[in-house]
């Protein structure tokens, strides 16, 4: 049913919203062109089973999260280690952690919030290689705090 957006340009964040309105958690997710890849949907709301809208970390190698509507949470991606270990261990949010071996690849930080479309996009917006660490730890609490 929604495969004919796949491989089509993202269109704003606001066309996905009305376009999804009908669901409780959508994810959809673009390639390194910035084409949608692939659109997950589910009526359950968690997120760490397979059925929930947030790819396994390895897929976040090559696909990035663009618009993510989850009904109880608000989840983002991070490959800094550190962000994931001083937001957990500060501030009560959870995470699934993906390790090549021992080496961390990447994880979701996840944080309870019923219906955070805001909070979710501007999570969503930042840009890790723009920032360090502590800029984006501070960043990511702000957004929350907000």
């Amino acid at each position: 049913m929604l495969s004919w957006i796949l491989g089509s340009p993202a269109p704003p964040w606001h066309y996905l919203r009305d376009m999804f309105e009908d669901y409780r958690n959508v994810a959809v997710y673009l390639d390194s062109k910035g084409n949608i890849e692939l659109v997950k949907v589910s009526d359950l709301d968690e997120f760490h089973t397979p059925t929930s809208v947030l790819v396994n970390g390895y897929y976040l190698l090559t696909l990035k999260p663009y618009y993510i509507k989850m009904k109880k949470f608000v989840a983002f991606p991070t490959t800094r280690l550190k962000v994931v270990k001083e937001l957990l261990k500060n501030h009560g949010w959870r995470a699934m952690e993906f390790y090549y071996g021992e080496q961390f690849l990447n994880a979701w930080i996840v944080y309870d919030c019923e219906d955070c479309e805001e909070r979710q996009r501007l999570h969503l917006k930042i840009n890790e290689e723009e920032l360090t660490d502590d800029e984006l730890i501070n960043k990511h609490l702000e957004i929350f705090r907000s």
